[in-house]
This record gives structure tokens, C-alpha cells and sequence, in this order.
């Protein structure tokens, strides 16, 4: 009896380091299973366009900071590069140069998030924004070129410009979650054959997150008939984008975490 007594401590606390260990051996796999999560962050971005045939057409390659935030942006076709700088006053500038344009500066600095005033080297006036009380873009002003958006709870559903509507658009809104490190509702605007869209709509600054919130969803252009093909792991491999003449791109992405797309 004495000894059964000596050895009942004993019995406890082997008892309690078992216990104890498989509880950590289970916390570690969770911790395992988080830090294994598949990365949504895209460093390239492989172009493909499409006609009576599927011709390559070009990379695009991002790099980002410790932050996650973008950093440069580079295109082989054609040859163009985007660099981004932040600094510690929440002012943000980024350069702009391609084969077939010159180099362009922008500047703005940030309040609550956003730029209500971007600068450009290459024009007078400035791009000027305002925000609904959700912090999504309400509108924006290009010297004279005024665009209004409209959203469906989070989802951005028409942009109307003036003046001659020129740059209206219509979306209606995906399943897919646009949860990427880049905001994906972006690629429709840099194959947009509209005279300086990408300017007018300032899809760098998009691309930058400066302006607002993003979309929730990916919303697609109603120009446009949208395809998608996913990874095993549930994220989006590939986007392809088909206009109304049967004409059109495809966007294979690459993530960080992946030497070889499937």
C-alpha cells in the first residue's frame, strides 16, 4: 500500500505529460496546417492572346516589400517598367516607363488610406478623388474627365463618365473572391483599347491599393465573356477574357509559393 502510494504522483504526472504532449503535438499541426495555407500572393503574371489562334504575348513580373506591398511591376512586351516607393509621412510615389512612352512621376500622400490628390509629371492638372462613407471610390477627376462609380454593397457595378460617356462600363459581380495579393478587377483595364485608359482610370494607382477599397468579388465588364480554370488547392490558375468580335487575352497566374504552374 505504501508504495502504490509513492507511486500514485508518479502515475499523475506521467499522465499529465501525455496529456500535455499530445496537446501541443496537436496545436503544432494546427500552426503546421495555417503556415502551410497555399500563398495568394502572384509574382508573374503570363499573357496569352487570343485570336483564330493562342499566341504568347508577354510576362508580367511583380516584386513586393516585407509589407506585402507592391513594389515593381515589369513587362517584356511590350518593354515596360513600374516602380513603387513609400514613405514614412503615408507619401507614396511611383514612376512609369515603357518602350513607347517616356517617363512619367506620380505623387499623392494618404489620408485614412487613400489619396484624394495624385500628381503627374506629365500633366498640369492634377487627378483629384472622393470616397463614399464606406471608403470605396465615389469619383475622380482627370482634367475635365469625370468618372462616377456605383456599387452594390462591395462590389463596384457600373462606372459612368462625362463628358459623351466615353468611358462608361457595366459589371456584374463573380463567386470568386478577389483576395490576391493584386486586385485582379484590374487586368480587364490594361487590355482596354479605349484612348489612355489606363490613365484615366489611374489602374497603377488601382494596383497600389491607393485608391479605396477593392472589390470584393472579381466583377467582370459585360464587353467581355469570362473564363476561369483553378489549381488543385482551390486558387484561380487562369483567367481568360473573350470580347464581343471573339477576340481576346488570357491571364495565367503565378504565385509565390509555386515554381511550376500545374
Amino acid at each position: 500500500i505504501i508504495v502504490m502510494n509513492k507511486l500514485r504522483p508518479t502515475i499523475k504526472l506521467a499522465l499529465f505529460i501525455s496529456v500535455a504532449s499530445i496537446f501541443f503535438a496537436a496545436c503544432s499541426d494546427d500552426d503546421d496546417k495555417k503556415s502551410s495555407a497555399p500563398s495568394k500572393v502572384i509574382t508573374g503574371i503570363k499573357v496569352y492572346k487570343i485570336t483564330d489562334v493562342i499566341s504568347y504575348e508577354g510576362d508580367i513580373d511583380f516584386t513586393y516589400d516585407k509589407d506585402k506591398r507592391l513594389t515593381g511591376v515589369r513587362s517584356n512586351a511590350p518593354l515596360a517598367t513600374i516602380n513603387y516607393s513609400y514613405g514614412d509621412n503615408s507619401q507614396i510615389s511611383y514612376n512609369y516607363s515603357s518602350e513607347n512612352s517616356p517617363l512619367v512621376e506620380m505623387t499623392t500622400t494618404l489620408e485614412n488610406g487613400r489619396s484624394y490628390v495624385c500628381k503627374f509629371s506629365n500633366q498640369d492638372s492634377p487627378i483629384t478623388y472622393s470616397y463614399n462613407n464606406e471608403g470605396y471610390l465615389k469619383s475622380s477627376n482627370n482634367n475635365g474627365i469625370v468618372l462616377e462609380y456605383q456599387w452594390n454593397t462591395k462590389n463596384m457595378s457600373s462606372i459612368t463618365s462625362t463628358p459623351r460617356g466615353t468611358y462608361n462600363s457595366e459589371y456584374k459581380v463573380s463567386t470568386i473572391a478577389n483576395d490576391y495579393s493584386l486586385d485582379l478587377n484590374t487586368l480587364v483595364q490594361c487590355i482596354d483599347e479605349r484612348q489612355n485608359y489606363v490613365n484615366v482610370v489611374n489602374t497603377f494607382g488601382q494596383l497600389a491599393g491607393i485608391l479605396g477599397k477593392r472589390s470584393e468579388n472579381i466583377i467582370e465588364d459585360t464587353y467581355y465573356t469570362y473564363d476561369y480554370s483553378f489549381l488543385q488547392d482551390g486558387r484561380l490558375k487562369d483567367i481568360t477574357l473573350i470580347d464581343i468580335n471573339n477576340t481576346g487575352y488570357s491571364f495565367l497566374l503565378h504565385y509565390a509559393d509555386s515554381d511550376n504552374i500545374e
